[in-house]
């Protein structure tokens, strides 16, 4: 039996929930699922019936935020890696803007779920298929550029074009350089 695609207001609930969780733990790390429930204007059984305690609800932010992201990457290879990655920056901004908690939160275990782990080679695929092409720096590791996005968007708070412009004029290849 298939599974039945999930209620349009049950999808609204949960986006209610997970912002509202985001920006109440972002806060208080020890906030109570009832003031989350009362942030997201939901009764607290709505809460627990979804996401069992502060843990679950952090999971699931970061799995929501890791699975928007890896969508503004391309699924085939882009002719302009460093404008892939320029999205990518600025819609990670966007995305730090919707779910505070990820610039708050300094445990990053959640990104080892699935979510992050595909974001991650996503990413990863991005920097390595500009460094063949000679667009990116290939005496930087391939690495380095996701974690100073990450680092950058967790600790400045400046405009993801800002951020984007930051990053990829120090990662843009030499003779590849934008000029103002």
């Amino acid at each position: 039996m298939a599974a039945h695609p999930r209620r349009a207001d049950a999808r609204a609930n949960d986006e209610r929930i997970l912002r509202a969780a985001a920006r109440v733990l972002a806060d208080d790390p020890r906030a109570t699922i009832q003031r989350i429930a009362d942030e997201a204007g939901v009764v607290r059984l709505t809460v627990y019936r979804r996401y069992p305690g502060r843990d679950a609800l952090r999971r699931a932010i970061f799995d929501v935020a890791a699975v928007e992201a890896r969508e503004a990457i391309p699924a085939h290879p882009v002719e302009d890696p460093v404008a892939g990655l320029r999205v990518l920056i600025v819609e990670m901004a966007a995305i730090a803007r919707r779910y505070p908690l990820l610039v708050a939160e300094h445990d990053v275990r959640p990104l080892a779920s699935p979510a992050g782990r595909a974001l991650q080679r996503a990413v990863l695929g991005l920097v390595r298929r500009g460094q063949d092409l000679g667009v990116l720096r290939a005496d930087l590791p391939a690495q380095l550029l996701p974690q100073a996005i990450v680092g950058t968007l967790r600790t400045s708070g400046a405009p993801g074009e800002q951020v984007a412009d930051l990053l990829l004029d120090g990662f843009t290849a030499r003779g590849r350089r934008r000029t103002a």
